[in-house]
């Protein structure tokens, strides 16, 4: 049975930068099992497989499969897949935005879709409140540096903690004191993996470190980030839920200047020669944050057929 797919890179201003990331619209009939092998055999940090809903209010419902095992929630899977879904649907699109929905592992998830001149120029998806672990102490800190290939000191300086935030996917924050030192960061999957795994206290277990530094390349951008999937022992290019994820940790911070909305950009995926840009916006009410919401840009770039 042949299946249709769409490749598209996001958070890219142009092809071949941000996540590349391959999306099967209909894929309907798909065993779990099916699912992985073919997430496998597109080896992109994720697959994004569309499947009909009957969850009211969504588009479609959404399943996300890296190399390794299925994810219940990702930034850039989602907003791949609206792209392909809008584009290969020919949705009707009404300017300035256009509200859609999908189901996903927790139920139904907004996305917002910009729209100039019957384009798609960005799509926005609204991601769960912060929920944020402990602070992770000095040992571990220092071990957490070891295995990240930093000098403790080049995490110390920052005065910020390590911790697990989550804003619908755990992931752990690492301040780094230098665009410098972030960049010769030269992780070891195994030990990061291990530090990871089991820890008390936490929203949920992490699989990414999202390890970043205030120093960035662009003057317009809050921080540059890096991305290491502890599981697959890869490091990612554009990681939106972790973007999402570290907006909050910086408000929590007061790390940057905090609005009722703050607007701020996260660089990414320079390292790989993907260059990132991924938009957040937290809103904040009485000092707590209300909501957060992640977007960027969709380019396609191909598609074809697979036989399954």
């Amino acid at each position: 049975m042949k299946r249709r797919f769409v490749l598209v890179d996001v958070f890219g201003d142009r092809p071949f930068a941000g996540n590349p990331l391959a999306v099967f619209p209909e894929a309907g009939g798909l065993s779990d099992g099916e699912m992985q092998a073919v997430a496998r055999e597109m080896d992109h940090p994720a697959t994004s497989f569309l499947l009909p809903s009957a969850l009211p209010g969504a588009a479609f419902r959404l399943r996300i499969f890296s190399r390794e095992r299925e994810i219940p929630f990702a930034g850039h899977p989602a907003l791949g897949a609206h792209y392909v879904h809008a584009t290969e649907n020919r949705l009707p699109l009404t300017e300035p935005l256009t509200r859609v929905a999908h189901e996903g592992s927790e139920g139904l998830f907004q996305v917002e879709l910009k729209v100039d001149r019957a384009e798609i120029t960005l799509l926005r998806l609204k991601q769960r409140l912060p929920v944020a672990g402990p602070k992770w102490s000095t040992d571990d800190t220092a071990r957490l540096s070891r295995a990240l290939g930093l000098e403790e000191e080049e995490i110390a300086a920052t005065n910020q903690p390590a911790r697990v935030v989550s804003t619908g996917l755990p992931v752990l924050i690492v301040p780094v004191s230098t665009l410098d030192a972030l960049g010769n960061a030269r992780p070891r999957y195994g030990e990061l993996g291990e530090m990871l795994s089991g820890r008390s206290g936490e929203p949920g277990e992490a699989t990414i470190v999202y390890a970043f530094t205030k120093e960035t390349r662009d003057a317009r951008a809050a921080a540059h980030a890096r991305a290491f999937d502890a599981i697959g022992s890869v490091e990612i290019p554009g990681a939106g839920a972790a973007a999402g994820a570290l907006a909050t940790y910086l408000v929590a911070q007061a790390a940057i200047t905090i609005l009722p909305t703050t607007s701020l950009v996260i660089e990414q995926g320079h390292v790989l020669g993907r260059p990132s840009t991924i938009s957040v916006e937290v809103q904040v009410k009485e000092g707590k944050v209300v909501q957060v919401v992640m977007g960027g840009k969709v380019i396609k770039v191909g598609e074809g057929e697979l036989e399954v």
